[in-house]
């Protein structure tokens, strides 16, 4: 009966880890992508007025 629960334990710590770092990758590359679009936005207004 331990080694059932254990093992159960066991599996939702990796899959809290899991989702835990998939929400922090996923909000650091949206971050990424908006922070590109702004610099290629501001290149292009640039490029524009020179």
């Amino acid at each position: 009966m331990f080694q059932l629960l254990a093992c159960n334990l066991a599996c939702l710590a990796i899959a809290g880890l899991y989702y835990a770092w998939r929400d922090v990758h996923t909000h650091r590359r949206k971050r990424e992508r908006l922070n590109d679009r702004v610099a290629y936005m501001l290149w292009v207004a640039a490029n524009r007025t020179a």
